[in-house]
C-alpha cells in the first residue's frame, strides 16, 4: 500500500510539472497561457511588465510575445520610439529583469 501511495505522488507532481511547464523549450504562448500564468501567480502582469518595457524605451507597443525558453518565461516588446526606431526589449516575466534592449533589425 505504501508503494501505491508514493507513485500516486510522483503521478501527481508529474502531471503538476506538465501543466505548469510548456512542453518544448522556445515556444510562444498563447494569450490564453498567458493569463492563466499570470493568474496562478507564475509570471508578473502584462502591464506591470509592458511599463518596465516603456522605461526602457517609451512608445508605442508593436508587438509583445511570450515565451518559455531555457527554464524561464520571458516577454518580448516591440516598441516604436518617437524618432521612428524600433526596439526589442526581453524582459524575464517572472521576476520583471530586463534581460535584453537593442534596436530591432
Amino acid at each position: 500500500m505504501k508503494f501505491i501511495t508514493q507513485a500516486a505522488k510522483l503521478s501527481l507532481c508529474f502531471t503538476c510539472l506538465c501543466l505548469t511547464v510548456p512542453a518544448q523549450s522556445d515556444d510562444d504562448l498563447s494569450p490564453e497561457q498567458a493569463r492563466d500564468l499570470q493568474k496562478r501567480g507564475i509570471i508578473l502582469p502584462f502591464n506591470h511588465l509592458l511599463d518596465i518595457a516603456r522605461q526602457q524605451h517609451p512608445g508605442k507597443l508593436l508587438n509583445a510575445e511570450l515565451e518559455y525558453d531555457d527554464g524561464f518565461y520571458e516577454y518580448e516588446f516591440k516598441i516604436l520610439d518617437k524618432q521612428g526606431i524600433i526596439w526589442e526589449i526581453e524582459i524575464n516575466a517572472q521576476t520583471g529583469v530586463v534581460t535584453e534592449v537593442e534596436e530591432d533589425d
